[in-house]
């Protein structure tokens, strides 16, 4: 068995990658089986984790992680799906930020609109970071809003400069009401903002609460989405937060959609200009074990195992 660490992997696969096997991942989600996140506390610590089967790649695996003060370490165990034996170890918190923004790029490819002009980023964090350039990478943007509890400044003169793209620091309701795609990467408990400021015809991707107990979004912009896409229902219905805390008859789960439905082409929903469409995502296993399928693939072709 291998190990791959942080800086091995930043080496191995960049933001293109990702999002390449995430495409491919939610298009072949029927093909493999998943396990939803558990998690265990004791005091302080909280352990997590989550797994995915995937045969047609010939990998299954789990990721595992710990969460103290607000901080968390990943590593991902590569299991062979032909012989059960353990291939690698890798450590996964350059990739948990590589896979989350590119699965929501991969929803933005098929639910934004093509003429879209606006990108807004609420966070400023890794994962607010991470989806920058994934986003850039499936459509182009003329302006960037930034806005966050600190340190949204400096993010956007970073954004500038390492895009060419201007981007300025505004606040929460501006970021909301300005975004032609729209992107909620906070740790926030309540809701952000409130949906009656969300444009029509935008794409929301609501990524940074995933327990069923904290949101971003409040029950208006729910309630105003004609269409609501989740990765993977099961899970979703456990963890998120943003439909698990609406009150009863904002939505209905059975008109939810999974992203793989999106990818494949078996849902029938058709965009329309018009429409305001809301991405849930919470992370599932399947990103996880595709993504490090790809790494552990670069790895044996890099270093000849």
């Amino acid at each position: 068995m291998k190990l791959i660490t942080n800086q091995q992997v930043a080496e191995l696969i960049n933001t293109s990658d990702a999002i390449g096997a995430m495409r491919d991942a939610f298009a072949g989600i029927g093909q493999g089986a998943q396990q939803a996140r558990m998690r265990t506390s004791a005091g302080p610590v909280m352990m997590s984790s989550m797994g995915a089967l995937l045969p047609a790649a010939g990998i299954a695996g789990y990721k595992v992680y710990t969460t103290i003060n607000g901080k968390f370490h990943f590593v991902t165990v590569l299991f062979s799906t032909e012989d059960g034996r353990p291939l690698a170890a890798i450590e996964s918190d350059t990739m948990t930020g590589l896979r989350t923004a590119a699965a929501t790029a991969v929803a933005a490819d098929h639910l934004a609109r093509q003429d879209v002009a606006t990108l807004a980023v609420i966070g400023t964090g890794v994962q607010a970071h991470s989806h920058v350039p994934a986003l850039l990478a499936v459509r182009k943007f003329k302006e960037i809003l930034i806005a966050g509890r600190s340190g949204q400044q400096q993010f956007a003169e970073k954004v500038t400069q390492q895009t060419g793209i201007p981007a300025r620091a505004v606040s929460l309701d501006e970021a909301a009401q300005g975004g032609d795609v729209v992107v909620t990467v906070t740790r926030s408990a309540t809701p952000l903002f409130s949906g009656e400021l969300l444009q029509t015809g935008a794409f929301v991707a609501a990524v940074g609460a995933s327990k069923g107990n904290l949101r971003e979004l409040d029950d208006r912009a729910i309630a105003r989405a004609n269409a609501l896409v989740v990765e993977w229902k099961p899970q979703a219905q456990q963890e998120a937060g943003d439909l698990l805390l609406c009150q009863p008859g904002t939505f209905a789960w059975d008109q939810v959609w999974e992203l793989g439905q999106i990818v494949d082409g078996s849902s029938t929903y058709q965009r329309q200009p018009d429409d305001l469409v809301i991405y849930k995502a919470i992370g599932v296993g399947l990103e996880d074990i595709a993504l490090s399928g790809l790494v552990y693939r670069r790895a044996c072709e890099r270093f000849g195992w």
